[in-house]
């Protein structure tokens, strides 16, 4: 029933019912190639804790992000798409009408990728979905389901761990994420390429692209 009712792909991102535990321990592991590391240091940020705890750690953040990257970048520019469509809508009952339509619009596009990812992967990509798109997962839920709907979310969240209302610090709890997508943006390893499929998705890419191009210019 609660698999049926929701609307929103990233509902199922806080839902363990929904989602495969994965071990860490692939993650962690520490290679002599790619991942070694030339020094241990963050920009402005001296890693206190000894080698093997960072590389530890930047292994498993690297192996993470590496998977949900590219998710997060095709679900923000279709968000993104989808709110800048919304801002030009007066009417409530129109309004409703193209959430409902958006909505399919995400399940055309994503399926059940998203669903069956394990905790771990929705964690990192509820934050990537902040970063690029400025918006918590609470917030998308009470855009595309209410107010009364985030609210149970969140509190069914919050019995598993979890906060759908989870911002992105880069200078601060999530400066290793921010230090490994910087690297993807950099070219120096690459991450899982996962297209657009749907011409929405590709549209909404484009229509973001441009829209930066033009931000720069």
């Amino acid at each position: 029933m609660l698999k049926n009712s929701l609307i929103l792909f990233l509902m199922f991102l806080c839902y363990p019912a929904f989602s495969q535990v994965e071990l860490d321990h692939t993650a962690s592991r520490i290679d002599n190639g790619e991942d070694t590391l030339n020094g241990f240091f963050l920009p402005d940020f001296v890693v206190e804790a000894d080698n093997y705890a960072y590389l530890k750690k930047y292994n498993k953040t690297k192996y993470f992000v590496r998977r949900v990257y590219a998710y997060s970048l095709i679900a923000s520019d279709m968000l993104v798409a989808f709110n800048d469509t919304l801002e030009t809508i007066n009417s409530k009952r129109k309004k409703r009408i193209y959430l409902n339509k958006a909505n399919k619009m995400l399940k055309n596009e994503f399926g059940d990728e998203i669903k069956n990812m394990s905790i771990t992967r929705g964690e990192y990509l509820m934050k990537l979905l902040y970063r690029e798109s400025g918006m918590t997962t609470y917030e998308i839920i009470q855009i595309y389901r209410g107010s009364g709907t985030a609210f149970w979310f969140q509190g069914l969240c919050k019995l598993n761990g979890q906060d759908l209302k989870r911002t992105y610090d880069p200078e601060g709890a999530d400066m290793m994420i921010e230090k490994v997508v910087k690297e993807l943006e950099e070219g120096k390893y690459a991450f899982h390429k996962r297209p657009a499929k749907t011409e929405v998705a590709k549209k909404a890419k484009k229509k973001r692209r441009n829209k930066k191009k033009k931000n720069k210019a």
